[in-house]
């Protein structure tokens, strides 16, 4: 009873300072208290579990409500799956709340019909070809992105489980592909949400199937298409997804938190798709160790040495992001050396080659 009486006070002497404001403070304060409404809501929609295709294109053809430490980018990643071919692309977009400086380039996040943001796109293919890169212009649409600025343009649209994505620059077409869900491989697509009161994350992962041109030629193999939401705080994290030429495919993730020579892992988890087989095999306890800089070749292990592979790079691609603090995001192109996978019947002489992408994150920014 005492706690109803004292809330019922707040909102009684809140009432009569409200009387007290003139119409044009009012409707300043009606628009604050829906700002700070509608940011509520938003975060109460990012908590909740979501686990069905219908759910799928809501979250991704959408722009957040963001709070003040909010962040929000798309991510493409696209692996031939021939023999032999080292080709990539990777796109990357995306806006947050304020202010931010990408690579130098100040960023700041304004609605309009769209909202101001970055983008990246960049590939692999006999060498290293920055496509588009800078601050843009983020259109939405309940099945189309586009995102533009005056070097060119990407546009992403669709309707799960078919999409397409088209990437020109200065009017000529580099990129033209489609994306669909895979016919033999039922967990296509993943949500995850993790929040601690007001701060934490939420994200989308599609797992596709592309097929189509990339500087006009046939470009055909394995994608990883992702939105994720950030509130608080990007934190250092290892990630990297290898796709082998018969459809087999690594995927690890390890975040964790630095500070000095305190270093702990948040999560180490390791997945082994046989794409033969349609199986998916898990090790934990990963061992991650980087050697040199300019070209750095990884080697991996879990599970007490159970699962063992060697990596070396061929390109590579830097983000650094600040804003209150710094972080640093490196893409790295990579193929596999060497590969052994102990007591599962995994027979890796049929993996045939095997190319991705390994991300190194360090450092912190709201």
């Amino acid at each position: 009873m005492e706690i109803k009486k004292m809330t019922e006070d707040v909102f009684d002497t809140l009432n009569k300072y409200i009387q007290t404001l003139s119409s044009i403070e009012k409707r300043h304060f009606k628009e604050k208290i829906e700002q700070i409404n509608s940011k509520y809501k938003s975060l109460i929609e990012l908590k909740k579990t979501k686990n069905s295709t219908q759910e799928v294109d809501p979250m991704f053809f959408c722009f957040e409500d963001l709070p003040p430490t909010g962040k929000e980018y798309w991510f493409m990643k696209f692996a031939s799956t021939e023999p032999e071919d080292k080709r990539q692309l990777l796109v990357m977009f995306g806006d947050g709340f304020g202010t931010t400086k990408i690579n130098k380039k100040k960023v700041k996040c304004r609605k309009h019909k769209g909202r101001n943001g970055y983008m990246t796109a960049w590939c692999y293919d006999d060498k290293k070809d920055l496509i588009l890169d800078g601050k843009s212009s983020i259109s939405m649409n309940p099945d189309n992105i586009m995102v533009s600025n005056e070097q060119g343009k990407i546009n992403y649209n669709g309707k799960f489980p078919d999409y397409s994505l088209n990437i020109s620059k200065k009017n000529k077409e580099i990129a033209d592909l489609k994306i669909t869900r895979p016919e033999n491989n039922s967990e296509s697509f993943e949500f995850s949400s993790h929040f601690k009161s007001f701060a934490g994350f939420a994200l989308i992962n599609l797992y596709f199937d592309f097929t189509g041109m990339l500087n006009g030629k046939k470009f055909t193999g394995k994608c990883y298409v992702q939105k994720v939401i950030v509130v608080g705080p990007f934190v250092p994290w290892y990630w990297g997804r290898i796709v082998f030429s018969n459809g087999s495919i690594i995927s690890y993730y390890e975040p964790r938190i630095e500070l000095s020579v305190f270093n702990y892992k948040l999560s180490s988890v390791l997945t082994f798709y046989d794409n033969q087989k349609d199986k998916k095999y898990i090790f934990k306890d990963l061992t991650i160790k980087k050697f040199g800089k300019n070209s750095p070749r990884w080697i991996i292990t879990a599970d007490k040495g159970k699962f063992f592979i060697s990596l070396k790079s061929y390109s590579s691609h830097k983000f650094i992001f600040e804003k209150i603090g710094s972080f640093t995001y490196i893409e790295y192109l990579s193929e596999i050396t060497d590969i052994s996978i102990e007591d599962c019947d995994i027979d890796t002489s049929k993996l045939g080659s095997g190319f991705g992408l390994i991300e190194d994150a360090k450092g912190y920014v709201l």
